[in-house]
């Protein structure tokens, strides 16, 4: 493996939450991260985004009509603005006034923890510019330095380039999170599994939902470790577990994790 991080060398089988605990919970809230800790995960997957006057903000989509009561690009929107948006209204009305949070907020809230961060970066070169993709990932890796949370960071992306820029600023801080296999956004200057420590398992049909053991197979050979998002199933984990699987991420933690119980691996 090309990163020395104890969280990979373990051996041990991840655990993580999708944009927090998002089935009970509004997405990327901080609801969803504490319910996400509550039911006993290693990581909380999340996304982060830049506004309009470089604030770091944590949301999937670039536009917050799907979980606001707002629209509009994030990236063409002031913190004010978008700390003014309802994110939870849209889930339930119990969830009205949740706010998109802040990367501050959400350090100051996992830096209390031993939980794992697996950072998606949601702003891509050939979509954003350079200036705009790689300004964020700056911004992020300043805030995580000040936590000191470098080691249970996960740097996690669809750009290729976006990865590569990671690799080579920071090599070995970070452990670093890609997609064999994957329609590209952008295809990096050295090969993807020359630099990656960790991969989703993306090829997958309705026989197959685990994935394919030839794509286990293909990562193990190069010394990367694989993951997944499956359904909640016993049938489903055992088939990744038997592949080769390392790490789950679950869109219902509370179900992943008893399903891992049972399974003997927790």
């Amino acid at each position: 493996m090309r990163t020395n991080n104890p969280y990979m060398n373990s051996g041990k089988i991840l655990f993580g939450a999708h944009r927090g605990d998002r089935l009970h919970y509004p997405e990327n809230t901080m609801p969803a991260f504490r319910g996400a800790l509550a039911v006993g995960c290693d990581a909380i997957e999340t996304d982060v985004r830049t506004t309009k006057d470089g604030h770091l903000v944590l949301i999937h989509d670039r536009d917050v009509v799907r979980t606001t009561n707002g629209s509009g690009f994030v990236d063409q929107m002031t913190l004010e603005e978008i700390r003014a948006l309802d994110a939870g209204g849209w889930k339930d009305p119990s969830f009205a006034g949740e706010k998109i949070p802040t990367v501050v907020e959400f350090l100051d809230f996992i830096s209390q923890t031993d939980l794992l961060i697996n950072w998606e970066l949601k702003e891509y070169p050939n979509e954003l510019g350079e200036a705009q993709a790689y300004g964020c990932v700056d911004k992020l890796v300043e805030l995580i330095d000040r936590y000191g949370l470098a080691e249970r960071s996960m740097m996690n992306s669809f750009s290729q380039k976006v990865l590569e820029y990671v690799d080579k600023k920071w090599p070995g801080k970070f452990m670093i999170h890609g997609y064999i296999g994957y329609t590209k956004k952008d295809v990096s200057e050295r090969p993807l599994e020359s630099f990656l420590d960790w991969t989703a398992i993306w090829r997958k049909d309705a026989d197959h939902v685990a994935g394919f053991a030839e794509d286990y197979a293909y990562a193990d050979a190069r010394e990367i470790l694989t993951c997944i998002l499956v359904p909640d199933t016993e049938e489903q984990y055992k088939k990744a577990l038997d592949m080769g699987c390392r790490m789950f991420t679950s869109d219902d933690p509370t179900t992943g994790v008893e399903v891992l119980k049972k399974l003997g691996k927790r």
